[in-house]
């Protein structure tokens, strides 16, 4: 593919969906080559990079490094206009080192362009061993040994200038006593996640793990003082064929969701009874047509959730609430909120780290008898402090809304 100082062509990613064994259809990544002309796509050879380094990887890890190899060869037709750059075999370090450094002044973070970094290092090593970099010498591509005897590769772009990690623009909490008003907002704008709220806040669980959650799923302890989940990443929606890598689970285990009677029993029972799958799935959240709800659709919700809840604090007459308004309404937050509220309710009391990251699911659960043995402090504590919230709390807000 010639990269012309017109230009013509554009790549991006692409997925389809196969039968990968008698049971179970898998999704796999391409790269394409698309004309912008003629409208058509094509898929590329360098299809073949993703497959040789993580053929057995998740589709989210293949989607992660295709994407990250695609906006580096668009830089390159686009860098084109200024270079001499005509094909790959033109390609050398100190465009992956542009690159980079590009990436660092359009405000990416650290951990963004070392994960580019990560990818552009296999690209060039895939490119070498297929005899397409002469301008590159072998010298260039180094390696160590690590404790475990494995092979980890030194990065060959050594002239990058990285940003300093500074802290998140991202907001992922505010003060717990405005939950309540979240969830009788979120009856009242956003139902079909009402649930799934409910799992974020008081599971730690993200959106794609939401949406993978099905009814059979769910599992209460014996005792009643939390919910289990089996969390799994699950194909319940074979018909999208690109779920912006958001409709899938980080990290699959038993994760355990604290039970709030009041509000429990309540947002379960409803959800079971309003929301039912009609496409064979069994998926605990569906959307309005019945199907297996995406992320996309999640967050869809969520946005509109967010909105209301912002609106009901700019009309309280409580300042506090008016200057919590206008803070999440300059900040960006998304459903991830949720992870960040339960972890501030843990650290409330927690008495060691360790705490903390078992309920998050951050840490695997070593036996039951620890598992079980923390729980009841936990559930007791966290009802303490809903029962405390709920009790001060009085949702002024939503009269207001109601008398509208």
């Amino acid at each position: 593919m010639p990269f012309k100082k017109e230009i013509r062509y554009r790549f991006r990613t692409d997925s389809i969906w196969i039968e990968w064994d008698r049971n179970n259809k898998k999704q796999l990544v391409m790269i394409c080559v698309s004309d912008v002309i003629n409208n058509t796509d094509t898929v590329h050879p360098l299809t073949d990079f993703i497959y040789t380094n993580w053929r057995y990887n998740s589709y989210n890890t293949q989607r992660k490094h295709a994407i990250n190899v695609v906006a580096f060869l668009n830089y390159l037709l686009e860098e084109n206009r200024e270079t001499e750059f005509k094909s790959l075999i033109d390609l050398q370090i100190v465009h992956g080192d542009s690159y980079l450094n590009e990436l660092s002044k359009r405000g990416n973070t650290k951990t963004s362009i070392k994960s580019v970094d990560r990818t552009l290092n296999s690209f060039y090593r895939y490119l070498y061993k297929n005899q397409c970099l002469p301008n590159v010498s072998p010298n260039a591509f180094e390696t160590y040994q690590n404790q475990f005897g494995e092979d980890v590769q030194i990065s060959i772009f050594r002239n990058v200038i990285l940003p300093s990690i500074a802290s998140s623009p991202l907001e992922h909490t505010f003060p717990s006593h405005y939950i309540p008003l979240l969830f009788e907002t979120a009856i009242i704008v956003a139902k079909p996640i009402v649930l799934g709220l409910y799992f974020q806040i008081f599971g730690g669980l993200r959106v794609g793990e939401v949406v993978n959650i099905t009814r059979l799923g769910v599992r209460y302890r014996l005792d009643g003082e939390v919910v289990l989940l089996n969390i799994r990443e699950r194909q319940l929606r074979t018909d999208i064929k690109d779920s912006d890598g958001a409709n899938f689970v980080k990290k699959e285990r038993r994760q355990q969701v604290f039970i709030y009677k009041e509000w429990f029993d309540s947002i379960y029972n409803d959800h079971l009874e309003l929301f039912k799958s009609t496409d064979g799935s069994g998926a605990l959240f569906v959307n309005r047509d019945g199907k297996a709800m995406s992320a996309k659709s999640y967050r869809q919700y969520f946005n509109k959730l967010k909105k209301e809840f912002i609106r009901l604090l700019q009309q309280s007459p409580n300042i506090q609430d008016k200057l919590l308004a206008h803070h999440l309404n300059i900040s960006k937050w998304s459903t991830h909120i949720g992870r960040g509220l339960f972890s501030n309710l843990l650290a409330e009391i927690a008495q060691n780290p360790y705490e903390i990251s078992v309920p998050r699911g951050d840490s695997s659960i070593q036996s039951a008898l620890s598992y079980l043995k923390k729980t009841s402090r936990f559930r007791i504590k966290l009802e303490e402090r809903m029962n405390h919230m709920h009790g001060n709390y009085i949702p002024r807000l939503i009269k207001q809304r109601q008398e509208e």
